[in-house]
């Protein structure tokens, strides 16, 4: 499914990450995650890159919620540009052409009622939109005119007139004019993020979907698939047999139950995974690393070595006068460590598969 718009979430505190949307449900799931927020408590998004969505942007209420956001981007993202442009027409209609915010909400019930519209492309302005309703005989008293006297007509007028009796507009690719109610779709909706019933869903070249762990029993022929949800999400996109998918699927699953499947992302993310094989080899290692979550910047990680050795009393006195973030990054190359969305993910000693980052915003993503 390509991607409609990237979006960045955020907390009340330094809490911070990016996606793209429309985001798989575990995608949405890490994403809250990495935001580290009790049940309920607010987060905000604003928009990073605008990518297929255009001039609908403008229209984005930005006061509306990140799943009803995902949501719309679900629908625009099966929309070809013709339907685009349609959903770009209903938002300007809705304000009388004012590029005013658009409840997502209502913005959604558009993206599901693309068919309630006309889109007369390539007619981009009263001008052209006056010389389409003339040359096809929406203009009953210019039939018998010569082409010369048809060209001394004035189309402009015309296109303006046929415009306001109908309350379209213009759009990007053209024309657009309303013909029926919209669907009432948005109530419909369950956007509760919620933990699908699969560990890993992979998809076959055909478009078949299969949901991993595999029942108890069940057998599937052993051909190459795509990752296209999973609970480490990072994975997503990767290729790789079903045979090997499902037993990382098999190992997501008990890393769920015992608590470790944070850890297990973390390394992923530290470690920059980007092959199946290593991702299931690496299952087996979490016992060579640490995870501390409370850790989200450099400077957390300066603060903690200080605070071990100082009282509160030179604490206060010393911070100010320190480059926190310097130290932070000096001790995380030293440490071996990797600040992740996750947390400060560091190697217990030994060789480690471990590829020190920064810290801050770009640790976080």
């Amino acid at each position: 499914m390509r991607k409609i718009l990237k979006v960045a979430l955020f907390n009340e505190e330094r809490a911070y990450t990016e996606l793209d949307l429309p985001a798989s449900p575990y995608t949405v799931l890490d994403a809250l995650e990495k935001l580290r927020l009790d049940e309920g408590a607010p987060h905000h998004w604003g928009i990073a890159d605008k990518l297929q969505i255009g001039r609908l942007a403008k229209y984005l209420d930005q006061d509306g919620s990140f799943f009803e956001l995902n949501a719309l981007c679900q629908q625009l993202a099966v929309l070809n540009e013709e339907e685009l442009a349609v959903v770009e027409g209903l938002a300007r209609m809705e304000h009388d052409g004012d590029a005013k915010p658009v409840p997502l909400p209502r913005l959604i019930d558009m993206a599901y009622s693309t068919d309630c519209c006309h889109l007369v492309e390539k007619v981009v302005n009263d001008h052209t939109l006056g010389r389409f309703c003339a040359a096809i005989g929406f203009v009953p008293e210019v039939g018998d005119l010569s082409d010369k006297a048809f060209e001394l007509l004035d189309f402009a007028k015309i296109g303006q007139k046929f415009r306001q009796d109908e309350g379209g507009v213009f759009t990007s690719q053209g024309y657009v004019q309303k013909h029926d109610e919209l669907r009432q779709v948005y109530g419909t909706l369950d956007l509760t993020p919620k933990r699908p019933d699969y560990a890993i869903l992979v998809e076959t070249s055909s478009g078949c979907q299969i949901k991993l762990p595999l029942p108890m029993g069940e057998a599937v022929a052993d051909g190459p698939v795509q990752c296209v949800d999973c609970a480490a999400p990072s994975l997503i996109g990767l290729s790789g047999t079903i045979g090997t998918w499902d037993m990382l699927a098999h190992r997501l699953t008990y890393l769920t139950v015992d608590g470790e499947l944070t850890k297990y992302k973390a390394v992923l993310n530290a470690v920059r995974c980007d092959e199946l094989g290593r991702a299931l080899t690496l299952a087996d290692k979490l016992d060579e690393y640490t995870l501390d979550q409370k850790v989200c910047e450099p400077e957390d990680v300066a603060v903690e070595r200080l605070a071990a050795g100082l009282s509160s009393e030179d604490m206060e006195l010393l911070l100010p006068r320190l480059n926190l973030y310097s130290f932070g990054k000096d001790l995380l190359e030293h440490g071996g460590g990797t600040i992740t969305g996750y947390g400060l993910i560091q190697p217990n000693g030994g060789e480690q598969e471990h590829q020190p980052a920064q810290g801050g915003m770009e640790g976080l993503q």
